[in-house]
């Protein structure tokens, strides 16, 4: 019986939490390749979020534009997401006579955590892609995982924060 109180006040917690910290952030990406990742807030608990791996070292260009929500875990600075959006991704082909790389859009979803300390946020996401156009080797789906380490460029305000500044 003594879990039960402690029980509900988690939940209470949980869903009156803010999911994010900040407003914007921007910083790496680590997936198939490096890359750089920003984020902005565009509402409660929702963000937009524009992925970009120039395809520097493993030759695998990957852009990805995708809406994802996000959901408290215990804080608002600890939240698991999801999401979907679009994606245009570039593969170099294995074709000696062709060696023109292998283009690819359609859907990306993405699931994952992200937590917040200070102003650092580190996240680690899975991206199921599903194409729309035909490739050569009629491959429909493919998955990518990638860790991201941002920094927070602006954040949100506390309500705290926000009282103080009606009174003053």
């Amino acid at each position: 019986m003594n879990k039960l109180p402690v029980l509900i006040f988690a939940t209470i917690c949980m869903y009156t939490a803010h999911a994010q910290k900040y407003n914007t952030l921007g910083g790496i990406r680590i997936a198939d390749d490096f890359g750089i990742s920003f984020a902005q807030r565009i509402a409660n608990k929702t963000t937009v979020e524009l992925n970009h791996q120039p395809g520097t070292f493993a030759g695998r260009e990957l852009t990805s534009l995708i809406i994802k929500q996000h959901y408290p875990l215990l804080t608002k600075r600890f939240n698991f997401f999801m999401g979907a959006g679009v994606y245009n991704r570039k593969v170099p082909s294995a074709d000696i006579e062709n060696p023109d790389a292998v283009s690819s859009k359609g859907i990306a979803f993405s699931f994952g955590a992200e937590l917040s300390l200070g102003r650092l946020s580190i996240s680690t996401d899975y991206f199921p892609l599903v194409t729309f156009n035909k490739t050569d080797n009629n491959q429909r789906f493919y998955t990518t995982s990638g860790f991201s380490l941002r920094y927070i460029l602006f954040r949100r305000e506390s309500g705290i924060m926000k009282f103080f500044k009606k009174i003053f």
